[in-house]
């Protein structure tokens, strides 16, 4: 169950990062909401509406790698379901970019889908099993072990999300 956690604290961490991009650097999310049609006005425009959901994937993600709260297992996989959905919709709508990662432009693609499925499904199999802070406090060294693996599987998670789907599509990725 300690793989399930490992899961669960990698997608909290690509939360974080994503987070954090689209804060920095909204101006690729920005236009993929404009691409959805989700309406935007005045001070309520598309890079700060992409800011806010970048403070809240940060905020979700840190909460859920720092505290016990088993509900934030759930919070985490819900949200990988609507990214799931909205880079269907992407699809649909012959978008140039998934915003998964706010500056890295990536078109929306079936890995993404099943990616972000993926990540729902085992944050939300996380609910049965401890929280990774808990998976901590019974290793040796204080976690590294598992902080090592939970940075890995992030990682490969990240070059699943944003260099796969460039290179089945024969793209080179541009910045915002």
């Amino acid at each position: 169950m300690d793989a399930v956690t490992a899961l669960f604290a990698s997608a909290a961490v690509l939360l974080v990062i994503a987070g954090l991009v689209k804060v920095v650097r909204p101006t690729i999310t920005a236009t993929l909401l404009d691409d959805l049609g989700v309406p935007t006005t005045g001070a309520l425009d598309g890079t700060w509406l992409t800011r806010v959901l970048g403070c809240v994937e940060i905020t979700v993600g840190l909460v859920a790698l720092t505290t016990e709260i088993v509900v934030m297992a759930a919070v985490v996989g819900a949200m990988y379901l609507i990214f799931a959905g909205v880079v269907w919709r992407g699809m649909r709508v012959d978008a140039a970019s998934c915003g998964c990662f706010g500056a890295i432009d990536t078109p929306p693609s079936w890995t993404h889908v099943a990616g972000n499925l993926g990540l729902a499904g085992s944050s939300l199999w996380a609910l049965g099993g401890r929280s990774p802070l808990e998976v901590m406090e019974n290793q040796p060294a204080g976690g590294l072990g598992f902080i090592v693996v939970v940075g890995v599987l992030a990682g490969v998670e990240l070059i699943l999300f944003t260099a796969v789907p460039q290179a089945m599509t024969g793209r080179k990725p541009t910045q915002a």
